[in-house]
């Protein structure tokens, strides 16, 4: 029993407890090295798409598929005749376009640190100049917009409001028409340029190649409400 209360004991039992706690430390601190995405809305999280672009190849390697939201081998995304993003095994993401194994039937967004890929979509679209994305929900800084579906894209300087009734400014128009609008999206630019209120007779669309666009969302299915944030910032 006396050996039991030994100084020697309890500098072991102290020297464990240590270790267990930097372990735990160690633990925590990769943890916060992990990208965190915002949460937004209903709980959907926004994600800052780095590169927004047509998909003219997608190359799944042998065994690939998507369980819980990541993918279980490396896939291989042609952007062009130059460029290829490769998407590692484990890698977070989500892929909902039917013609996957189809030249040009995809378009790839994706959050990047780099060239390594943190988390990616997938979705229908023929290649065109512009994408229609869902309406511009909040005028972020350094030329973010955050989009109804939770993609934080860039915009122009001067974004373009395609409707009858003028508006003052992106902020305004945001007010007016919230997830009812729509954005579009510069491919080459990587930026939105403009954004359209529900309804606008022809004589206005003057600036509207509609062949040119192609519509990625049913805007009016989308699940996240519009926010209560305050729109400050001006972008046009």
């Amino acid at each position: 029993m006396r050996q039991f209360f030994t100084l020697r004991f309890w500098l072991t039992i102290a020297a464990l407890l240590g270790l267990a706690l930097a372990a735990v430390a160690v633990a925590g601190a990769q943890d916060d090295d992990q990208p965190t995405p915002e949460v937004v809305g209903e709980g959907r999280s926004s994600r800052r798409m780095d590169l927004v672009s047509w998909a003219y190849v997608v190359i799944p390697a042998e065994g690939f598929a998507m369980v819980d939201g990541r993918t279980t081998a490396d896939l291989a995304v042609q952007i062009d005749g130059t460029r290829t993003m490769r998407i590692a095994a484990g890698t977070e993401g989500e892929i909902d376009c039917p013609g996957l194994s189809v030249p040009g039937r995809c378009v790839v967004a994706a959050d990047l640190l780099g060239d390594a890929v943190l988390w990616f979509s997938i979705i229908e679209g023929a290649p065109s100049p512009t994408l229609t994305l869902p309406a511009v929900r909040e005028i972020l800084d350094d030329g973010w917009v955050l989009l109804e579906n939770g993609w934080e894209v860039r915009h122009a300087d001067v974004v373009d409001r395609l409707c009858d009734d003028e508006s003052a400014s992106l902020t305004e128009f945001i007010r007016t028409y919230g997830e009812s609008a729509t954005s579009t999206f510069n491919v080459e630019q990587q930026q939105i340029v403009r954004v359209t209120c529900p309804k606008v007779t022809p004589t206005t669309s003057t600036t509207v190649d509609a062949a040119s666009t192609t519509t990625l969302f049913d805007v009016s299915s989308t699940t996240v409400p519009p926010g209560d944030e305050s729109l400050d910032d001006e972008a046009g």
